[in-house]
């Protein structure tokens, strides 16, 4: 059954609720404990009998418990702040640089950068992890910074369609929100887990002491034993709420995987091959004991006590649940030979095939696109459809061009070129701008690149930078500074601001801003369809007129999209073109962001709705669709044309 992206989004939050509520029982739980352990010690220390109820050891263990637990959160929490690099760096995690020249690295950059493109999210850094087990994870708190990462074992003994089917799994996590469940897990386990350290730490200074009372001494052992017991115990607690809460979302995962790629054995042959291989799919890493449920698999040795503390589903499980004849026999494990591996070079598709030039892109028949709903059940979605057109892509781009996007200093260059108008005396003007402005280098790497981006279809400038946004992120704060403001300045050159620059702006603000700039993260506050019904009516009035240059037809199409978000009447009525600007636009979408997802799934059912009005889409239209879908966290898949009929 094909998996609502809207729908996973709401289930993630009501994971994250009963997270919160799991982690309060557990405090609850260790401070009843722990009270207890204070009470025990109480009577043991003198002859006198004592009270089981001692409010003021209450008042001390409570605060105590939450202080501990809850600051160990907190500091988990803030050291993962900055998204999926600081749980990569944390696992050991080896950053596969876009130039590399091993052939296994490489397969696996294209098969991450060809998930990333079909599904119209920016690329991932990745990661190796030097693990000789079958694993793999992403991490993040939404796409713009998430990470993938693979063991080494994945390279080693995985066949491509295997590897893809792995990855395929984990942009599942990325497109369903569990990246973000996942980090919170990991500082909420950390929390429960503090009491081990803090016992161990009590048990060492106290047998450290070469003064001081033996009975004193002796009590701060002992109490230092029961807290690391206690710590113990609260380790178990998190290893069941990591079962409770990630077990279901892994099988999601698997099937999300197969609906991806349509492909079970892909999947199915990297699960068969973990329970083959002597390692399985073990993580020695010891970090990995609070990140275990963000794995591919099992990260631990065994299955857990009776299942009950697995993380992942029992294995068999989950084969039979994609290939339903298998026997329970698993298969000798080899390592991959590359001399029976296809290519990882470029797969030769002509530069540019079928991809038109434009001003409009090919006109899309609505059948191929399917109606508003259709198109808002996209959103988050891959299928092999998409997966082709992306390797088609990815395989037609220029090797000048892919080159320059996976290294760090060309990539800025890239961006600087895509955005040089293609009016020589504008052009120029942006030139003489950037070379006052940027280094030396950039400025001469830029025009190494011009002629190469020139010509470029437009079909393929969006999907370029979507390539070169690894590169981009290795920038140093400085470079990015600097990157940005001439960004801007090359845009500003021109008064008009373009529907393209206004949406390559917000690519870049999106996603390069998570990291260099961060921002508190903020809950959905917006659930009420008609309280947005300007800012929804803003956005609306721009994609018709962009789309319908008569006045008919764009009213037409404007009150097509608010029928469409409103399901009834509606005051609002299409502003004169003069009216609509990009600033009112960036605005509504900055507010409409703070919608719950069954909010934004009525946003992205009107915009398509009002884009398809006259049957067909420009490529203006999928660019401010982009940037709509971008800002609002609902990664769209690029629009997959069928015959090439220009508008």
């Amino acid at each position: 059954m094909a998996t609502n992206f809207f729908q996973q989004q709401d289930s993630a939050r009501r994971k994250t609720l009963q997270l919160v509520v799991y982690f309060v029982l557990a405090i609850l739980i260790l401070i009843a404990l722990v009270y207890g352990l204070l009470l025990t010690l109480s009577m043991s220390s003198g002859p006198e009998p004592v009270s089981w109820w001692q409010p003021e050891l209450l008042l001390l263990a409570a605060p105590g418990v939450g202080l501990v637990v809850g600051g160990a959160s907190a500091f988990k929490v803030a050291q993962l702040s900055s998204g999926g690099q600081a749980v990569a760096l944390m696992l050991g995690g080896e950053e596969v640089p876009g130039t590399t020249t091993d052939p296994r690295e490489k397969r696996l950059l294209n098969v991450v950068e060809e998930m990333a493109l079909a599904a119209g999210v920016p690329v991932p850094p990745v990661y190796v992890l030097a693990e000789p087990g079958i694993n793999a994870f992403a991490a993040g708190y939404a796409p713009g910074d998430a990470v993938v990462a693979v063991s080494q074992g994945c390279l080693d003994y995985l066949t491509r369609d295997e590897l893809q089917g792995v990855v395929a799994h984990e942009f599942s996590h990325i497109l369903n929100g569990d990246m973000r469940l996942n980090i919170r897990l990991i500082g909420l386990i950390f929390g429960i887990m503090a009491l081990s350290i803090m016992g161990r730490m009590l048990m060492f200074a106290s047998g450290g002491r070469s003064s001081g009372r033996n009975d004193s001494r002796g009590g701060l052992v002992l109490l230092g034993l029961g807290v690391f017991v206690l710590g113990l115990v609260g380790a178990l607690f998190g290893r069941l709420i990591m079962a409770a809460v990630s077990r279901q979302r892994e099988y999601l995962a698997d099937a999300s995987a197969v609906q991806f790629t349509r492909n079970p054995d892909g999947i199915g042959g990297a699960l068969k091959k973990i329970g083959g291989l002597a390692e399985g799919s073990r993580i020695d890493n010891p970090q990995a004991a609070e990140a275990g449920h963000m794995f591919f698999a099992n990260a631990f040795a065994g299955e857990g006590f009776a299942g009950l503390l697995a993380t992942h589903p029992p294995l068999v499980k989950r084969i039979r649940r994609l290939d339903p004849q298998f026997n329970g026999q698993f298969p000798e494990v080899r390592a991959v030979s590359f001399d029976r591996e296809e290519p990882e070079g470029p797969r030769r598709v002509p530069p540019f095939a079928k991809m038109p030039r434009l001003p409009g892109l090919p006109q899309v028949p609505l059948p191929a696109l399917g109606f508003a709903d259709e198109a808002a059940s996209r959103v988050g979605h891959v299928d092999p459809r998409e997966i082709s057109h992306a390797q088609a892509l990815h395989d037609g781009m220029p090797d000048v061009l892919r080159v320059a996007a996976q290294e760090p200093f060309s990539a800025r260059a890239l961006v600087y070129a895509l955005l040089l108008d293609p009016r020589p005396d504008l052009r120029d003007l942006q030139l003489t701008q950037l070379k006052a402005g940027a280094e030396p280098q950039d400025f001469a790497e830029t025009l190494r690149l011009v002629a190469p981006v020139q010509a470029l279809p437009d079909t393929h400038r969006l999907p370029l930078l979507d390539l070169a946004m690894p590169a981009l992120r290795q920038m140093s704060p400085r470079q990015h500074r600097t990157f940005r403001a001439q960004v801007e300045v090359l845009m500003i050159a021109d008064p008009r601001l373009s529907l393209f620059e206004y949406t390559l702006r917000c690519v870049l603000h999106r996603h390069l801003d998570a990291q260099f700039l961060p921002q508190r993260q903020t809950r959905p506050v917006h659930s009420s369809p008609q309280k947005l019904a300007h800012p929804v009516a803003t956005v609306l009035a721009l994609l018709a007129w962009e789309g319908q240059p008569k006045p008919n037809q764009a009213a037409r199409a404007f009150d097509t999209g608010m029928r469409g978000y409103i399901g009834g009447d509606y005051t609002q009525r299409l502003p004169p073109r003069a009216e609509c600007s990009l600033a009112e636009f960036d605005a509504a979408l900055q507010t409409l962001n703070q919608s719950v997802p069954a909010i934004k799934r009525r946003i992205v059912v009107a915009c398509a709705t009002c884009i398809l009005a006259n049957q067909q889409v420009t490529l203006r239209e999928t660019e401010l669709l982009r940037a709509i879908c971008d800002t609002l966290d609902c990664p769209l898949p690029p629009l997959v044309a069928g015959e090439a009929e220009r508008r």
